[in-house]
């Protein structure tokens, strides 16, 4: 069932003719009789009763009619509020993210801005401990990262986005390519670099054996950095699902991950945040669940 079906059922309704209808539609008799039969296939019901004076609508053809004409309503009263939006709305919308938001975020800007021109969108990049001070101090208005659900700080609302499971990155050419899993003892005495973040710190602890024997080689903010080690010194690294599904390509395409979850008993997840008892205002909520209709979409997929 669509707008269109409703609207062929509503003209020929009115004009008690498929032909009034497929002329005023611009279309082919056939092809609203098509249209009609199906609606009546999905809804299991006649609409219409055929007679020499023409069609008329059986009982259930009068309920489907009316609640159509109040569909129709309803979509044409949501075009007129859009179309005033697009026209009057300003403000601004600041967003405090991990680095694997970022291409989510741009996408939905993007798409944003076609019918919010007037909006100035604000992303401030950092880790995940720098994020929820942002939006606790009132530096950001939401703010997304990944962590474990007993770590929330009780000032921030807290909504789960997806599960965000941590992983081993290596080199596609590593000796660990082979193994399905990672204890302690396989990455004895390999070198870490590291995304400068409490969850990727706390993960590597897990995961380190009691001597110490791995050398962190960087502790850096900067995630190009940490994946060109990889790439060129066979450094690994330690990362959660959803930020190594976002790299590009040219990346992803030499690295290989290699789950943790049997390590890091504790599930993570990808948060969003927000100040308690703070209503969001209208854009920001739009705009966030464009965000999160974009992101669950990918996770689907």
């Amino acid at each position: 069932m669509n707008i269109t079906q409703l609207q062929y059922l509503l003209d020929v309704g009115e004009l008690g003719s498929f032909t009034g209808a497929a002329k005023k539609n611009l279309m082919t008799v056939p092809a609203i009789s098509i249209s009609i039969s199906q609606l009546e296939t999905e809804l299991g019901v006649s609409l219409f009763s055929r007679s020499r004076k023409g069609v008329i609508p059986t009982l259930e053809g009068k309920k489907v009619i009316q609640h159509a004409v109040s569909i129709l309503k309803s979509v044409e009263k949501m075009k007129d509020e859009i179309s005033i939006l697009k026209e009057t709305v300003y403000g601004n919308i600041t967003i405090a993210t991990i680095p694997g938001m970022v291409p989510k975020i741009i996408d939905t800007t993007l798409e944003f801005q076609k019918n919010f021109p007037h909006v100035n969108v604000q992303m401030a990049e950092a880790p995940s401990s720098d994020v929820i001070i942002g939006v606790k101090k009132g530096q950001a208005d939401i703010g997304f990262l990944s962590a474990a659900a007993s770590n929330q700080d009780p000032a921030l609302t807290w909504t789960s986005v997806m599960k965000d499971e941590a992983r081993l990155v290596i080199n596609k050419n590593s000796r660990l390519r082979f193994f399905e899993s990672i204890n302690g003892e396989e990455i004895k005495n390999e070198t870490f670099v590291l995304y400068n973040d409490p969850l990727i710190k706390s993960i590597a602890g897990n995961l380190f054996l009691k001597e110490n024997t791995n050398r962190v080689a960087l502790t850096t903010n900067n995630a190009e950095a940490i994946y060109q080690m990889v790439i060129k010194s066979n450094a690994i690294t330690i990362a959660t699902e959803y930020i190594v599904d976002s790299l590009p390509f040219h990346i992803k395409s030499e690295i290989i991950t290699i789950p943790l979850n049997k390590i890091n008993s504790i599930p993570n997840f990808l948060w969003r945040i927000t100040r308690k008892d703070e209503e969001l205002s209208g854009v920001i909520e739009t705009f966030t669940h464009q965000l999160l209709t974009q992101l669950l979409h990918k996770d689907s997929q």
